[in-house]
């Protein structure tokens, strides 16, 4: 009896960690084959792929142009880590590429979807907002397929898609969550994201007097069976050197805490335990940093603290 107790849990264990598994490889694009170095290079993060025309990849190894968080494109932060992609997923109709223009970014899944089963998908967008990238546009989604496409045969604007928002990105600081639900119909093995709508279903808003590019990067890609996993995932970088050396004291506080680092930090953010963002600061390059918190809630929480080339999560509580 104990034999069948303890092989039925090992069963529950494994099912419980297969659930929690991101189906996407390399989901933060921290992983580079090469530094990009101009535009159309997402061939440089590992396992990405040009699904359509000539979308782009930005890490902080590569120089100011195509970095982070300073390019041609604009200055941003990645969601977590040190890279993250970028595409058009709107173009004024009138421009030589003419109407429907979008660039495509795929990746193929590390195993199928299996039909019928109910999938988990979220990703996070910001507006690039610079230059002539001064377009704000809704419908930024992603589809599921069959089979890969390439810079030659892009995916077909077919107005629906698995996963979109209706609601306009105009934010060009903070990145967007969007996240959604389906019951695979087919037992698909590839992701792209894009905007699958044609312009005469996209709402736009022109950000900026010239009216070109809905410019858009991409970060945390995440496909699972398991809803809360979907949620709170963060694609947070997590080490064991930076969560040994990075110290957080007093630690139950009622307010105050300060952050000692043998590294610089650049940045920190708290989330509460739904992984909703409750605060987000950039630093000046400083080892000890002063957090007051003495106006939120008591709880748990979760801070993700930055430095230049890596990314650390730790728990904090909060106690009046």
């Amino acid at each position: 009896m104990k034999k069948y107790l303890l092989l039925l849990l090992c069963i529950l264990s494994l099912q419980n960690a297969n659930a929690q598994i991101n189906l996407v490889p390399n989901p933060s694009f921290e992983d580079t084959v090469y530094c990009p170095f101009g535009t159309n290079q997402l061939d440089a993060c590992a396992n990405w792929l040009n699904f359509g025309n000539s979308p782009d990849y930005f890490n902080a190894c590569s120089n100011p142009a195509f970095g982070v968080p300073n390019s041609v494109f604009g200055y941003q932060y990645a969601h977590t880590g040190i890279a993250y992609a970028g595409a058009v997923f709107y173009q004024n109709p009138s421009s030589p590429n003419g109407p429907n223009h979008r660039e495509f970014i795929g990746i193929e899944l590390l195993n199928n979807l299996i039909i019928g089963q109910k999938y988990f998908v979220s990703f996070y967008a910001v507006n690039a907002g610079k230059y002539n990238f001064t377009i704000a546009n809704n419908k930024l989604g992603l589809n599921l397929y069959t089979v890969a496409f390439d810079s030659c045969c892009p995916p077909p604007i077919i107005n629906t898609s698995k996963l979109f928002t209706d609601s306009i990105l105009t934010d060009t600081l903070n990145w967007t969550k969007i996240s959604g639900s389906f019951i695979a119909d087919s037992a698909y093995q590839y992701l792209c994201i894009s905007n699958f709508f044609d312009d005469a279903n996209t709402d736009t808003v022109e950000l900026y007097p010239f009216y070109a590019d809905g410019y858009y990067y991409i970060d945390d890609v995440c496909l699972s069976l398991d809803s809360l996993y979907n949620e709170t995932w963060t694609g947070i970088i997590q080490t064991e050197n930076n969560l040994n050396a990075i110290t957080i004291f007093p630690n139950p506080s009622t307010g105050f805490f300060t952050i000692d680092s043998p590294i610089p930090i650049v940045r920190h953010s708290i989330f509460n335990i739904h992984g909703q963002l409750i605060s987000d600061s950039e630093i000046n390059n400083t080892k000890s940093v002063q957090i007051d918190l003495s106006t939120v809630q008591s709880g748990v929480y979760i801070i993700r603290i930055y430095s230049k080339y890596s990314t650390s999560n730790h728990k904090i509580i909060l106690t009046h």
